[in-house]
């Protein structure tokens, strides 16, 4: 996928927040009436490390020391320059330690988005089909050719060998490529694109959380001006005038979330991302199609998928939709931790805020009730009233601040939920807790009803209930921070393991050195040996 637009992705890293437990029915342990007693907890918490299986399936395709050509297929949004890089550095000795191979990258060509996924990969075909044409003309075997793809475009080609294949029962000697190999693309959908809605009321609740903090302190630091009368000065505190600012936020917010959030999500999703969804009806057949059909199934096809730590992956990951992995030097787009440290710096100037204005709020209370304030007497003389109003405004301020620090801290999470790389596992179980005035019993049990059965109550004289104890376990998944490791590795009729790029978010993966490894790796025949292309 590439970039999304650069003034929403940038909105929206600064205006991120969750309560990580939102989503549970309730915090700690409680008893609810009606029905069975039921105790509500939080579980165990584990992180996933992926680790695909092994996959024997080989093509038996050779290869051929002949110069081939190499086409570059672009993701979501993409251009002809998202693949700029390492295009280059394989056609090229322009990169150190990485010799360029006896291939020409074909990097100049797109496709529509705004379509179906099959007319996009019909497209492709026809780019493809050019580049045969001349191939055969020149006496040359365009079957030794194959397709390097990012995200989307690994399932455009996917779409093509479909058509080709499964729909057209064309015969793998009369196509215009031989192989295709995969980088972070989500051949058994994008969670993503199945939550896209949630980006709405989440913007929303963002926006509120980061702006209300910086927002009061501006109005209470600005006193009103003016002349009565052209003579007379009148100055009327900014704390007067805090107490609106929420409701001017909330205005903003609305309307961001209402209008722009929606906008931007449709617009960087055009109408080809849903056949990619997650249980897509063309997806769902492109995976079945498989089944018996030998010229698929013996396709060269390798799949890579990127493994991004966990920690501040939602940060690591936007870093590369904002600044192209394309500016960088050939495979040197490794460094994702400056959001990271301009994360922290927000961070801590939030708390710092927090800290200071509830530190004011605290001595204004104090002298609030030390003057009686809150006496029907004093309640509305003019100094407490002056009190009340910084003391009030004072509050609203640090409570603004604090919601900033919960997005801080949440954020992550909120975004993992939406990636699918975050989830909460419901774990019920009953037990059959029976007492009288001198016994007890509490059982586990596995069908409720068995809970009214005498054996559990001595000579049928204990009084029984049902209680349910239910936890949620928190499960992290490996990702790319867009496309989750378990989609983009399960490519079906890979003809060679799984590759895993460590340390690679999804749009980093078009130019770090993780590719540089897992390109020289196909290159040698490190995977299915028709991807061998000798050094130049």
């Amino acid at each position: 996928m590439k970039k999304l637009s650069s003034v929403f992705i940038f909105t929206m890293l600064y205006l991120t927040s969750m309560n990580s437990f939102a989503q549970l029915p309730g915090g700690g342990s409680s008893n609810l009436g009606g029905g069975f007693g039921q105790g509500i907890s939080v579980g165990s918490r584990s992180n996933q490390s992926f680790n695909p299986g092994s996959v024997n399936n080989p093509s038996g395709k050779p290869s051929t020391d002949k110069e081939r050509t190499v086409f570059w297929v672009h993701g979501l949004n993409g251009d002809i320059g998202s693949w700029s890089r390492a295009a280059t550095a394989s056609q090229h000795n322009v990169a150190g330690g990485f010799p360029a191979r006896k291939l020409k990258s074909q990097t100049n060509f797109t496709y529509t988005q705004s379509a179906s996924l099959l007319e996009a990969s019909q497209q492709l075909g026809e780019i493809i089909e050019k580049e045969r044409g001349i191939k055969i003309g020149l006496g040359e075997d365009p079957t030794k050719d194959f397709l390097i793809a990012h995200s989307q475009g690994g399932i455009v080609s996917r779409g093509l060998m479909h058509l080709e294949l499964c729909l057209g029962n064309e015969a793998p000697n009369n196509m215009g490529y031989g192989g295709l190999v995969t980088f972070c693309s989500p051949h058994q959908g994008a969670v993503l694109l199945n939550n896209k809605a949630l980006f709405a009321d989440l913007g929303g609740e963002m926006c509120k959380s980061l702006l209300l903090g910086p927002t009061a302190e501006y109005v209470n630091d600005v006193d009103l001006k003016f002349k009565l009368f052209g003579f007379i000065p009148i100055k009327i505190p900014g704390s007067k005038f805090v107490k609106y600012a929420e409701t001017g936020v909330s205005l903003v917010c609305n309307s961001f979330k209402d209008n722009i959030v929606p906008f931007v999500t449709n617009a960087e999703t055009p109408n080809i991302t849903k056949d990619y969804e997650v249980g897509a009806k063309l997806l769902k057949q492109m995976n079945d199609c498989l089944d018996g059909n030998q010229n698929l199934e013996k396709f060269p096809k390798v799949a890579y998928f990127g493994i991004e730590p966990k920690e501040h992956l939602m940060l690591r990951t936007v870093k590369y939709f904002l600044e192209s992995s394309q500016a960088y030097e050939y495979f040197e787009a490794n460094d994702d931790n400056t959001l990271i440290d301009l994360y922290q710096k927000n961070y801590d100037k939030f708390r710092s805020k927090y800290e200071e204005w509830s530190n004011r709020y605290n001595a204004l209370d104090h002298l609030y009730k030390s003057q009686q304030c809150y006496t029907w007497i004093k309640y509305n003389t003019l100094p407490c009233k002056e009190i009340r109003s910084k003391r009030d405004a004072a509050k609203t301020v640090w409570q603004g601040y604090l919601e900033g620090i919960k997005f801080f801290e949440a954020m992550d999470d909120k975004y993992k939920l939406i990636i699918g790389a975050l989830e909460f596992q419901k774990i019920i179980k009953y037990y059959c807790e029976c007492e009288n005035p001198t016994e007890y019993s509490k059982v586990e049990i596995s069908d409720p009803s068995k809970c009214l059965s005498k054996k559990f109550g001595k000579n049928g004289l204990m009084l029984c209930q049902v209680v349910s104890e239910v936890t949620f376990d928190r499960i992290e998944k490996d990702s790319d921070g867009v496309v989750l490791a378990e989609s983009a590795s399960n490519l079906p009729g890979a003809t060679f393991s799984p590759q895993k790029m460590d340390n690679s978010s999804h749009m980093q993966a078009r130019n770090n050195e993780a590719l540089k490894g897992g390109l020289t790796k196909l290159y040698d025949g490190g995977t299915d040996p028709f991807f061998r292309t000798i050094a130049k």
